[in-house]
């Protein structure tokens, strides 16, 4: 099965191309047409998504969960570890002022992340279990494939969040205001903290929604079909597009469900961030057409 970069997958013993039986039973998938990465062509139909959509798919999620407690906690555990490590980095380095936009922006990350959850998810619809000895199969043909391009797609638009964040605040705080809890105050009662805070939740607004809409399905969708990064950020957008208010509660669940877990330390991610990467799987699935 060829790659929609080009690339064929290699036999890293005999250096010989692997044939899809060989891929899949690498992946321990039992069937070629069963994924991941089947056969694809352009841009994919979209249904029209419902209420019902996300109720059924948090509730296929939350069974996914139940289903696979030890490896989905065990990645949501990781991503709040590295939550953590962020913010003392930016405490110790001085750099307070960029934890609004950093840590906003972290949240663009968690859909890459949730690969894992997608492919968990992917295999139980087949029957089939996924343990640690599973992920460097999966690590492997993923640095292949157009996932990793994405990932660096939504790493760019991250760091450009972060860059316009540091701007707006020197802007309206000023360069040397560097410790964002010694402004605070200030924020809420100067009109050009009030502006910083008007401005600053704008522009995270239009990025946040922007990066949904890159993002809601083009991970999962790239994981199930063979197709480009491009095709697959068209067809999310076009799903947005397709059933913009149903999409925007679901944007919205997303946000606070992840801004509520990290609260406590980021300790709540250990459950949420699971829970809705294998929820975003199972809409996915209803939402694009086969």
């Amino acid at each position: 099965m060829t790659g929609s970069d080009g690339a064929m997958p290699m036999d890293a013993d005999a250096g010989a191309v692997a044939t899809p039986a060989e891929l899949a039973a690498d992946l321990g998938t039992a069937r070629t047409d069963a994924g991941p990465w089947r056969p694809a062509e352009g841009v994919p139909d979209v249904r029209v998504a419902t209420w019902a959509d996300i109720n059924d798919s948090i509730a296929d999620g939350i069974s996914d969960l139940k289903a696979n407690p030890t490896m989905s906690m065990g990645v949501g555990a990781v991503y709040a570890l590295g939550g953590i490590a962020i913010m003392y980095m930016l405490d110790a380095g001085g750099l307070r002022a960029l934890a609004f936009p950093l840590m906003a922006g972290f949240a663009l990350i968690a859909p890459f992340v949730a690969v894992i959850f997608y492919e968990i998810s992917r295999r139980r619809e087949h029957g089939q279990g996924f343990g640690t000895a599973d992920i460097m199969p999966m690590v492997a043909h993923t640095a292949r494939k157009q996932i990793l391009y994405q990932g660096f797609v939504m790493l760019f638009w991250l760091a450009f969040w972060v860059h316009i964040g540091w701007m707006q605040f020197a802007l309206f705080m000023g360069v040397r205001a560097e410790l964002f809890w010694s402004v605070l105050g200030e924020m809420f009662t100067t009109s050009h903290g009030l502006g910083f805070l008007l401005m600053a939740h704008v522009t995270g607004a239009f990025f946040a929604a922007t990066a949904f809409a890159m993002s809601v399905i083009t991970f999962p969708l790239l994981l199930d079909r063979d197709l480009d990064c491009v095709t697959a950020m068209i067809t999310s957008f076009k799903t947005v597009m397709a059933s913009p208010k149903v999409m925007l509660g679901w944007a919205a669940i997303i946000g606070l469900g992840l801004a509520a877990a990290s609260l406590p330390f980021f300790l709540g991610l250990i459950i949420v961030l699971p829970l809705l990467g294998h929820s975003s799987w199972h809409l996915y699935r209803r939402l694009v057409v086969e």
